[in-house]
């Protein structure tokens, strides 16, 4: 590990196990795990890769660790918040196809950890789905892998996407039940809660979907580019 993350495990409430299947740093709050997580994030992978392990990050009555494996490391990014086309997963249960992410987004991924719901977050600016849980990933009947580089313009109905981007722009959170594709196979109405919002410049929009989905035949506009 570098010298900086030494010094953070190193002070007074920290904990830092060595076991079979790795390292597991316990810090004294999640507020400080996610900033380790954030700013250290390659030097933690590129550990993980050293030890043939991985490096686990907890906080005290913490439901879902942070984990960084080896094979993240493959790719060293050239700026700290640069995102880049990985895939990062917190203790198996929330997804992202960014390594690298702001703490806003990093407080957001660990908040859907712990969310029972279906969670995701989409970038506004070319309509990726970069974030998914494991309940959404399952709802979707989709690998994470898939989910989060998906664009996400084909899964809806043309005025329907044009009516959630005018509410976006109006309103910061609102309920909607609408129709959208799950996959390529399966349409469905959806209720969702939508909330949109905004870091380091770049707009977001959070969907967490508050029932189960009704199965409808595919429209026959759905799926286009």
């Amino acid at each position: 590990m570098s010298v900086s993350v030494l010094r953070l495990i190193n002070q007074p409430g920290w904990n830092c196990k060595l076991s079979q299947d790795g390292i597991s740093i316990l810090t004294p709050t999640k507020q400080e795990a996610i900033h380790l997580a954030q700013n250290y994030g390659y030097t933690l992978s590129e550990t993980a890769a050293k030890i043939k392990g991985k490096v686990r990050i907890g906080w005290k009555r913490c439901k879902q660790p942070i984990e960084f494996y080896g094979w993240m490391a493959s790719q060293k990014p050239s700026t700290p918040i640069e995102n880049t086309d990985r895939f990062l997963p917190v203790g198996g249960v929330v997804f992202c196809s960014q390594l690298q992410l702001p703490v806003e987004l990093l407080r957001r991924m660990v908040a859907a950890a712990d969310n029972e719901r279906p969670v995701s977050i989409i970038r506004q600016d070319n309509h990726k789905q970069i974030i998914v849980n494991k309940p959404m990933s399952d709802m979707l009947q989709t690998s994470p892998e898939i989910a989060t580089q998906r664009v996400m313009t084909r899964f809806w109905l043309p005025e329907d996407l044009a009516e959630l981007e005018r509410r976006l722009r109006n309103e910061s959170r609102f309920t909607w039940t609408y129709s959208g594709g799950l996959n390529e196979q399966t349409w469905a109405i959806l209720t969702t809660e939508f909330e949109a919002f905004e870091v380091e410049g770049i707009w977001y929009r959070q969907g967490t979907c508050l029932t189960a989905p009704q199965l409808v035949p595919i429209p026959p506009r759905a799926f286009a580019a």
